[in-house]
């Protein structure tokens, strides 16, 4: 068994495809592929058509790839109302942390982690939309100079 994590190849889904038809357990599969019997197991269920609901290597490896590459797409702080949030209380000087613990007692049907936060801030997307917060400052640096203040204390 591998001891990192890599994402399952064409290959080893025709693989997976073949050994199931012909009746393997998931244990024999993932031992005769060298993956773990989870991995082999979350595969036909995770990438089956949802038309048929049929695994179909080749189609299965195709939807992998496909939700690999949008994974680094995906936007950071979906909703509008928390951005909006998260970008005020930047603004007025609050740290992630503060925002994330604040949101629930403000807004009871939102929360939101720091990480998720930290995220959007380093975000490149972030920068695109919008680079500066006030004063032509970037979201990095602003945060930068933040921590920076909140060590001294």
């Amino acid at each position: 068994m591998k001891n990192t994590y890599s994402q399952l190849s064409s290959e080893e889904r025709d693989q997976i495809a073949i050994l199931h038809a012909q009746g393997k357990s998931l244990s024999d599969i993932a031992k005769i592929i060298g993956r773990n019997k989870s991995t082999v197991s979350r595969e036909p269920n995770r990438n089956r058509t949802p038309t048929y609901n049929v695994y179909l290597p080749h189609k299965a490896h195709e939807r992998a790839k496909q939700r690999n590459l949008q994974a680094a797409k995906r936007p950071r702080l979906k909703n509008q109302t928390i951005r909006a949030y998260v970008m005020t209380k930047l603004i007025t000087g609050w740290s992630p942390e503060q925002i994330a613990g604040r949101l629930p007692i403000d807004h009871p049907k939102l929360t939101i982690s720091h990480e998720a936060i930290y995220q959007y801030i380093y975000d490149k997307q972030t920068h695109k939309q919008q680079s500066t917060i006030s004063q032509g400052w970037s979201l990095i640096k602003w945060t930068s100079c933040l921590k920076k203040e909140l060590l001294k204390l």
